[in-house]
Parts: C-alpha cells; structure tokens; sequence
C-alpha cells in the first residue's frame, strides 16, 4: 500500500511524468530561464504526454484523470521547471470553464479553443489583477457594457500569465458590469485588445506575463461566461480554492527538488575533513525542509480529495496554499545556505529555485489574504 495513499493510476502518472520531465524538461530549464524564453515544442510534448488533457473528459479527448493526478503531474514539472508548470495548469483554466458551459454555442467554441488546449496546442490566459486591485478583487475597475448584441469592454489587466505566449489563443478577463462582475471570453485578435511587452521579473522567467488593455473592446453578447454578475463568485468562491491547490503542488515541488539537490551536495561537499552532511546545522536545514515537505504534501492531498469529494474546502485550500509556498520558499533558502556561494551562482539550480517560489506566496492571494480567509472560515469575524 502507498503510504501516501495514492492510487496505482495516481502513482503510474506521477512515474510517467517524472520520467519525462527528467528526461525533456530538466536538462533545458536553466538555459530557458537565462534566455526568458517559452519552449512552444516541450509544451506540446506534454500535451502529447496527456498533462494538458488530464481534468478534461474522454469525448473532448482527455483522460478525466483526476484533480490528485494532477497535481502530482503539476509537482513533478514543478521539480525541473516551476514556470513550464505554472503556465500548464493556468493555461487550461479557460478551457476548463468553456467545457463546463456545455451550450454549444454557435461560435464552435469546443473545436476552437477546448480541444487544441486538451491537445497541448493552445493555452489561455485568464485575467483578474489590476494596477490598483489585486487580492482586492472588488475593487476591479475594467468595465463591461452592453451594447446591443455586443459587450464593450474597457480598461487595464496586469501581471497577467500566457497572454503574449504564441499559442495563447484567448484571454478570459473579469469585469464590472451593471449587475456585478462577468467573465468574458475575448479571442486573440479582437479589435481593441492589446498588450505590453514581457515584463522582467525576478523568476520565472520563461512564463510569459504582461500587461493588458481593453480599449472599446467589443465582442458578441454570447462571450459572456455563465450568468450576468457571476463572474467573481465563480471565481473567488470555487475558482481560487482551485488554483491554490495547483500553486501549492508547485511548491511542494520545488521543495522536494530543493531537499534532494541540497542533500546530495551536503554528502559530496567535505570541509574540515568530513562531509558537511555530518554537521549538526546542515542537518538540521535539511531535517527542517524534510519534515514540512510531509506536511505540505498531506495538506495539498486533504485539500485535494476535499474537492474530488465535493465536499467545502475552501480552508483547506487556503491552508495548504499558505503552508506549501512559505515551505518551498524556507526549502529554497535552506537549499542555497547549504551550498554556500555557490548556491549564489546561476549555474546552481537551487538559485532558480529561491528565485521561482518567492512568486508563490503572492500569486493566487498573498500569504496574508490565506490567513484572513483561514480565520473567517474558523468564525474569527462572527459574532460571539
């Protein structure tokens, strides 16, 4: 039995994926960062894999494998490539939420834009943050007008993944409307929507991430996704739980990397005679990130199994959200001390790490906002 409790098919996939990433994406990863460069062809090798098409059904293609698969899936690229894994699981966040509408709507959606993501072809970019409201998703200021059988959409989106990749073929924005907010699905091309340049950052340097406007950006009254006003409860209520689950296998993926660079350095570096694995401090670094890994990984899987059992785990995802990405960030910073100036240096993975998961405990809701909804969902805010 797996201790971990997977299944034989969870455990197949993650093998598989291991394999694959040890094999393609890890002997790159280094090079793609130096460049901030998007490798288009690795991509489409994962959708060859099956990665991109694991939470879709097996009529649009995929393989309906599981939300526990794939994180698996999503921390074993995280291991070799923490960008090629975050621009996997939000590329197909769009595609996700077009299957779910199951319309059929005469634009022919599915053939467009479902199954080249499912096929590892397209990714798509959804688009919430703003110059002035991030975690702050009520304050959002891009408007959405009806106007006749069209939407017209106007303002500004930063910090925003995939958007400017080359096979990112739309962009699903959040937006004010006269009944509260709507998602909207806006193809690459649409009159009136353009973008920025890749912004430089820190990490993560091979995902793309740009600023967007809307400038009278019009498209049919059909583009709006589920009902008028819905759009922030989908996405605040069952959207962010979601992505936190995934943002939180990215970290545990880079921790585990981290441990296992971190412990083979330490058993082959001799100072003072004798391997500094033997000293009491570098041991205690790597006891510290061994045991939070556990943790982390048993919060990301509770969190995860809540949600396959349609059971409410919107604390539990905030939960492991918060702890997994604070850990990987404490793993890479543990990582780099235990190599010592060389861990300073670019050539050494666990310096990409350190640089890659400091975004995870900003993305998807800062650490603070975990512990503010953590303590509204324990009843902190109700009355005594």
């Amino acid at each position: 039995m797996d201790p971990n409790g997977y299944t034989e098919a969870e455990l197949q996939i993650q093998r598989t994926v291991r394999e694959f990433t040890r094999r393609e994406v890890a002997p790159g990863a280094a090079e793609r960062d130096g460049l901030s460069q998007f490798d288009y062809g690795l991509y489409r090798q994962l959708g060859e894999l099956g990665v991109p098409g694991m939470l879709f059904s097996g009529e649009l293609g995929g393989s309906d494998a599981g939300q526990l698969a794939f994180c698996l899936a999503i921390e074993e690229i995280s291991r070799a490539d923490v960008a090629l894994a975050l621009t996997t699981w939000v590329g197909i966040q769009g595609a996700q939420a077009l299957a779910r509408l199951r319309d059929d709507r005469p634009e022919g959606w599915t053939g467009r834009f479902v199954l080249p993501t499912v096929r590892g072809e397209m990714v798509g970019a959804g688009a919430i943050t703003e110059p002035d409201a991030g975690s702050d998703t009520a304050a959002l200021r891009t408007s959405a007008t009806l106007d006749g059988d069209e939407w017209v959409l106007n303002g500004a989106k930063i910090f925003i993944s995939n958007a400017g990749l080359e096979n990112c073929g739309f962009v699903t924005p959040l937006c004010r409307t006269d009944e509260g907010f709507g998602l909207f699905l806006v193809p690459q091309g649409t009159r009136g929507f353009r973008m920025g340049p890749p912004l430089k950052k820190m990490g993560l340097r091979s995902s793309d991430t740009r600023e967007l406007w809307f400038d009278d950006c019009r498209v049919p009254a059909t583009h709006l996704l589920g009902g008028r006003g819905s759009g922030r409860a989908a996405v605040v209520g069952g959207g962010f739980a979601l992505t936190r689950v995934y943002i939180a296998s990215n970290g545990v993926g880079a921790a585990a990397e981290c441990l296992d660079l971190a412990l083979a350095h330490a058993r082959a570096r001799v100072a003072f005679k004798r391997s500094i694995s033997r000293f009491q401090h570098v041991q205690a670094m790597l006891v510290e990130t061994a045991v939070e890994l556990e943790a982390g990984r048993m919060l990301r899987d509770r969190a995860c199994r809540m949600h396959e059992a349609h059971l409410p785990y919107t604390k539990e995802a905030a939960m492991a959200k918060l702890y997994c990405t604070e850990m990987a960030k404490r793993a890479a910073d543990h990582g780099v001390q235990i190599f010592g100036g060389l861990g300073y240096m670019d050539e050494t993975p666990v310096s990409r790490y350190y640089r890659d998961v400091r975004a995870l405990t900003i993305a998807e809701g800062t650490s603070e906002i975990q512990k503010h909804i953590i303590a509204r969902e324990m009843g902190c805010f109700s009355p005594a």
